[in-house]
C-alpha cells in the first residue's frame, strides 16, 4: 500500500477543494492510504464533511492564530509522522512542503489550478523552479493552456508535465432536463465573490439584458469578500427583484437543475469546475475565453473575450431568445461532460501515484 500525503490551503468551497474531496471519496483504499493536510483550520464546509465521511485522515497545520513558521513546522511534523511515499500539493501549499522535500528521499506531484504566473510569490519561484529542475517535483496541469503557461514560466526547468482534467460527479448533477420555451429564463453563476471571477461585469451585462427581456433572472451562487460591492451594483441598477444571491450551498446541483443558462465572467481561470458541473447538468454555457475554458466549451456554448461587456450582453441575449439553440448546446454539454467523470480522474491520479511513488523507492 502506498501512503500519499495530499496538501491544500483549506477546505473552503472551490474547484481545488472539490478535487481533493473526490480523491478522498473514491480512491482505492486497498491500494492507497491518504493523509489530507489543510494549511487552515476547520471550516465546517460541505467539502470538509465529505472528506471526514470518507474516513481519510486529516491534519490541520493552523491551530489558532499562529505565525507562518509554525505552519511550516506543523506541515513538516505531520509529514514526518505519516512517512508518505509521495506528496501531492495543490496551489501555494507546495511552498510549505519544501523543508520536508529537501530532507527526505521523496517526490512531490504539484497540481496547478490557475495561472502559473500568479501561483507563488517571487521569493518562492526560484526555489520551486530548482525543485522541478532536479526532478524532486513534477507539475500536473489541469488543462493544455495551463501546461503551455507552465512551460513559459519555468522554461527549461521542467522536463515532464502531467495533465489531468478536473473531475465532475456526473451522477450527482445529471437530471432529466426539460428545456422549456416559455416562462422565466434563469441565468446562473457559481463562483466565489472575488476579483478574479468578476461578477460585477456579469451584473453590468445582465442589467443591459433586462432592458430587452423582462422574463430573465440571475442566480449568483457563492459568497466572498466582494459581496457588498455586488449588492451595491444590484441596487444601483434597480434589479433586486431579478438577481438572487443564493450564498454558499452544498446542493449546487439543485440550482443548476432549475437554471437555463450558465454564465462565467472570470478574468482568468485554470479549468473551472463550475463549468463542468453545469455541463453535467445539461446547461448551455456562456463564458469568457480564459485559461482552459476553450478546452471544454466547444460545441456547447458561446465564448467571449475577458472583460468584454458588449460580447457578454450579446451572448446572453442570443441564448435568452433562442430556445432551439439552448437545447442543442445543452445536449452537447451533457454529452461532453462524460469525458470528465470522477472515475476517470481517479484512475489517472492512481496511476500517477503509483508511477512516482515507485520511483521514490529507487531514489
Amino acid at each position: 500500500m502506498k501512503k500519499i500525503a495530499v496538501i491544500l490551503p483549506s477546505f473552503d468551497v472551490g474547484g481545488t477543494e472539490n478535487m481533493v474531496a473526490n480523491l478522498a471519496k473514491y480512491i482505492d483504499k486497498d491500494k492507497f492510504e491518504l493523509l489530507i493536510i489543510s494549511l487552515s483550520y476547520p471550516l465546517n464546509t460541505h467539502v470538509q464533511r465529505i472528506i471526514e465521511d470518507s474516513g481519510v485522515k486529516i491534519s490541520y497545520a493552523m491551530k489558532g492564530n499562529v505565525r507562518s513558521w509554525k505552519v511550516f513546522y506543523n506541515v513538516w511534523k505531520a509529514l514526518y509522522q505519516f512517512k508518505p511515499n509521495l506528496i501531492h500539493s495543490n496551489m501555494y501549499a507546495f511552498a510549505f512542503c519544501v523543508p520536508y522535500l529537501l530532507t527526505h528521499k521523496i517526490m512531490l506531484l504539484h497540481t496547478i489550478h490557475n495561472k502559473p504566473v500568479n501561483e507563488f510569490k517571487n521569493k518562492y519561484k526560484r526555489l520551486i523552479s530548482f525543485l522541478y529542475k532536479i526532478n524532486k517535483a513534477v507539475p500536473v496541469a489541469i488543462s493544455h493552456i495551463v501546461e503551455k503557461e507552465m512551460k513559459e514560466v519555468y522554461k527549461n526547468s521542467i522536463s515532464t508535465i502531467e495533465r489531468v482534467y478536473n473531475p465532475v460527479e456526473i451522477k450527482k448533477f445529471y437530471t432529466e432536463r426539460k428545456y422549456k420555451d416559455s416562462g422565466s429564463i434563469i441565468f446562473i453563476n457559481v463562483a466565489r465573490f472575488m476579483k478574479q471571477k468578476n461578477q460585477e461585469l456579469l451584473i453590468d451585462a445582465f442589467a443591459e439584458v433586462t432592458k430587452e427581456f423582462n422574463n430573465v433572472k440571475l442566480f449568483l451562487v457563492g459568497d466572498g469578500e466582494l459581496k457588498q460591492n455586488i449588492e451595491y451594483r444590484i441596487k444601483k441598477y434597480n434589479i433586486d427583484d431579478k438577481v438572487i444571491l443564493v450564498g454558499n450551498v452544498s446542493n449546487v446541483n439543485y440550482y443548476l437543475s432549475n437554471a437555463d443558462i450558465f454564465v462565467l465572467s472570470s478574468d482568468y481561470e485554470g479549468l473551472p469546475l463550475s463549468i463542468l458541473e453545469a455541463m453535467a447538468s445539461g446547461l448551455p454555457i456562456i463564458s469568457t475565453n480564459v485559461g482552459g475554458v476553450a478546452d471544454i466549451v466547444t460545441n456547447n456554448g458561446i465564448l467571449v473575450s475577458a472583460k468584454d461587456k458588449v460580447g457578454l450582453v450579446k451572448a446572453m441575449k442570443e441564448l435568452a431568445s433562442n430556445h432551439k439553440l439552448r437545447y442543442e448546446l445543452g445536449c452537447n454539454s451533457l454529452c461532453n461532460s462524460h469525458k470528465y467523470d470522477s472515475q476517470e480522474f481517479i484512475k489517472q491520479y492512481e496511476n500517477l501515484y503509483l508511477k512516482y511513488a515507485c520511483q521514490e523507492n529507487n531514489r
